[in-house]
């Protein structure tokens, strides 16, 4: 039977390996993170119904198509850009001139769609989020942005929204919650970006987009590190028993 210096002891060395094996994880997941690629601006003519596609940490984006009508800046006026958000989420950043000016017939209208997989087979998509800086003023005018996810197999159609209509308070952010019951492991995105200008010129200039995923690098070191306590409760047991 051990003492309890020996217990000690032993419950010294256990500590101290859960410790490096937290440490790996740890160092595991900021390697990760040191890898994503978060850099310079695509035009989205380069990316216009072609094959190429853009890998941001272990999200890839690709199949993307533009169309646009009245105001809204051709491919080669929008940039593309890799993001991380404050809260580490990976996504796209649309960049341009996206406006209707007064006396468009119509309106403007610009159309984005793209596709966006998760390459880690172990990891899914959870949730979507949007923002931006639509601007009309205190004049008559509108511009929204809807944003669809279609299809999503038996899932049914998800959507997001942000706006200014130059009434009440404009809408900059929303975001979205996929069914935990089905993971989710590829996304079509469709951006309407639907701009009317009244009496003065509407805009805006950026939307970002970005994807959490789960599990997320903190839920799985939770996860090894319950997985090591339970271990080392289940021997200290037996052996204290022995």
């Amino acid at each position: 039977m051990m003492t309890k210096y020996q217990l000690s002891d032993r419950a010294l060395r256990c500590a101290s390996r859960v410790a490096i094996l937290l440490g790996v994880i740890a160092l595991a997941a900021n390697s990760a993170q040191a890898t994503m690629v978060i850099g310079d601006a695509v035009k989205l003519s380069t990316l216009d119904r072609t094959t190429e596609s853009l890998i941001v940490g272990d999200k890839k984006f690709d199949q993307f198509a533009y169309d646009f009508t009245g105001d809204m800046p051709p491919p080669e006026g929008v940039n593309v850009i890799p993001i991380r958000d404050d809260l580490g989420n990976l996504g796209l950043r649309f960049q341009g001139a996206f406006m209707d000016y007064v006396g468009t017939v119509g309106g403007s209208d610009a159309l984005i769609t793209y596709r966006v997989m998760v390459l880690d087979p172990e990891k899914s998509i959870s949730d979507a989020h949007i923002q931006g800086n639509p601007s009309v003023g205190d004049l008559a005018g509108s511009i929204i942005v809807d944003e669809t996810f279609l299809p999503l197999g038996g899932q049914g159609e998800y959507s997001m929204k942000i706006w200014d209509e130059g009434v009440g308070t404009p809408q900059l952010i929303d975001w979205i919650y996929f069914n935990e019951a089905e993971p989710i492991k590829v996304l079509n995105v469709q951006k309407d970006i639907l701009a009317f200008a009244a009496e003065m010129s509407v805009t805006i200039s950026f939307i970002d987009q970005t994807f959490s995923q789960t599990p997320e690098p903190g839920t799985m070191i939770l996860l090894a590190t319950a997985g090591v306590t339970i271990c080392l409760t289940r021997r200290w047991r037996r052996r204290s028993h022995s």
